[in-house]
C-alpha cells in the first residue's frame, strides 16, 4: 500500500546508502515522488527481503498493471526514470535475485515482467540470468557520458572549433553579468518550479512530449527535487541575470556520476547564449565537487550531447514470462516497436527497410 511505501522511507534510504549498484533513481526519494504522481492506475508489489535480524537488505520496488485481463509487472518509476532496477545491499546481491526469483514465481495476477531501463551493471540482471522460464532482452536507449577531467583540460580534447564556441559562450555570459548558483534545499521547490517553467519555455514551437506540459509532471519533479536536494542527492542550478534566472538545470548525483535530468532556458538566453555549453560546464564543475568520475547526459542521442560525449552506454529492457504462450506475442510486438525506434535513431538499418521503418515510426507517433 502506499502507507507501507511512505513508513519504508528512513529503511529504504539506509538500503541504498549501502547499495553500490543502485542510482539516484532508485532512492526513496525518487520513486515515492513518482508514485505520488503517476501511481494511479497500477498496484504496488514492493518485494522487501530482509536478514535473520530483520535488516532490510533488498528491494524489488515493482507495480502490477492490469488491462483487459492481461497483468504485467513494471518497476515503479518506469517512463519518467532513466535507470531502473531492483534495490540489494552490499555483499546480499545473490540472495536478493534468488529470493527475487522465488518471490516473482509465488505471486500470481501477473503474466509479463517487463523490467525497462537495465544498466549495463544493474542488480536485475542477476535475477533475469537465473530466471528458468521464457525471457528475452533488447536495446532499448542510449546515454552518452562525458569523462570528467579538469575543464580546461577537457576542453583540450575537442576540435578547435568547439573549444573556441563554448569558451566564446562562457566569456560572453561572464561579460553579461550571467552567475551560475546552486539553490539551496529551502529554496529548492521554488527552484523547480522555476525550472519546469523554463524548460516549457525553450521548448516553446518545437517537438516537446506532451507529458512535459501536464500538472502532474510538474508536481513529480518538484517533490522529487524537493526530497532528493535535502537528501544531497541531487540539486538545481540557475544561471542567475539581472535579477532573474535564465537557464536552470535540476541534476542527480550517484555513486560515481552526476547526471543532469532537466534542463529549461528562457527564449532570451537561447537566442543569446550557448546554452548547452553553459549547463554541461555547470554539470562538469558538479562532478568535480563531488569526486565522481562521468557526467551521464542520460536518455537520447541529441547533436550536442554527442558532440560532449566520450562514449555511449546501452540500456536493455528484459521480458520475463509465467509462460510462452502470453510472453511470446508480447514480447514480439514490443521488441518490434523497439526495434523500430533504433532503427530511426541510426543509420545502420538497411537502405531498403529504412523507408519502411520510418513511415511505421510517423504513423505510431501520430497514434500517440
Amino acid at each position: 500500500t502506499t502507507r507501507a511505501f511512505t513508513a519504508l522511507e528512513q529503511e529504504w534510504e539506509d538500503l541504498y546508502d549501502d547499495s553500490p549498484l543502485a542510482t539516484p533513481f532508485q532512492s526513496w526519494a525518487w520513486l515515492y515522488s513518482w508514485w505520488e504522481s503517476y501511481g494511479e492506475g497500477y498496484e504496488l508489489r514492493l518485494i522487501t527481503v530482509r536478514n535473520g535480524e530483520g535488516l532490510l537488505v533488498g528491494i524489488l520496488p515493482l507495480m502490477l498493471k492490469h488491462r483487459w485481463g492481461f497483468g504485467k509487472l513494471l518497476f515503479v518509476g518506469t517512463g519518467q526514470t532513466d535507470y531502473l532496477d531492483v534495490i540489494a545491499r552490499e555483499g546480499w546481491e545473490e540472495e536478493i535475485s534468488e529470493a527475487g526469483v522465488s518471490a516473482l514465481k509465488q505471486m500470481g495476477s501477473w503474466q509479463v515482467a517487463d523490467l525497462h531501463q537495465l544498466r549495463p551493471a544493474s542488480a536485475a540482471w542477476s535475477i533475469f540470468e537465473r530466471w528458468n522460464r521464457p525471457k528475452a532482452r533488447v536495446w532499448q536507449d542510449n546515454c552518452p557520458i562525458i569523462e570528467v577531467m579538469p575543464w580546461d583540460e577537457l576542453l583540450m580534447s575537442f576540435k578547435r572549433k568547439i573549444r573556441y564556441d563554448v569558451r566564446r559562450a562562457l566569456r560572453r555570459a561572464e561579460a553579461d553579468g550571467v552567475r551560475r548558483r546552486v539553490a539551496e534545499p529551502a529554496d529548492a521547490e521554488r527552484a523547480a518550479r522555476r525550472l519546469v517553467a523554463l524548460h516549457r519555455e525553450a521548448w516553446q514551437g518545437r517537438d516537446i512530449g506532451p507529458e512535459h506540459l501536464t500538472q502532474r509532471f510538474e508536481t513529480h519533479i518538484v517533490a522529487a527535487a524537493r526530497r532528493m536536494t535535502a537528501r544531497g542527492l541531487g540539486g538545481i542550478s540557475e544561471f542567475w541575470r539581472d535579477g532573474e534566472v535564465i537557464i536552470s538545470d535540476f541534476w542527480v548525483s550517484g555513486e560515481d556520476f552526476v547526471a543532469t535530468h532537466t534542463v529549461g532556458a528562457s527564449q532570451k538566453a537561447l537566442q543569446q547564449y550557448q546554452w548547452s555549453s553553459l549547463y554541461i560546464w555547470d554539470a562538469v564543475l558538479n562532478a568535480l565537487d563531488r569526486g565522481c568520475s562521468t557526467v551521464d547526459l542520460l536518455r537520447g542521442e541529441e547533436p550536442y550531447k554527442l558532440r560532449w560525449s566520450s562514449r555511449i552506454v546501452a540500456n536493455q529492457r528484459v521480458y520475463l514470462g509465467r509462460n510462452t504462450l502470453a510472453w511470446a506475442p508480447y514480447t514480439a510486438y514490443h521488441a518490434l516497436r523497439l526495434k523500430i525506434v533504433h532503427y530511426e535513431q541510426t543509420e545502420s538499418a538497411p537502405k531498403w527497410i529504412k523507408g519502411p521503418i520510418r513511415t511505421i515510426g510517423r504513423i505510431k507517433r501520430r497514434g500517440r
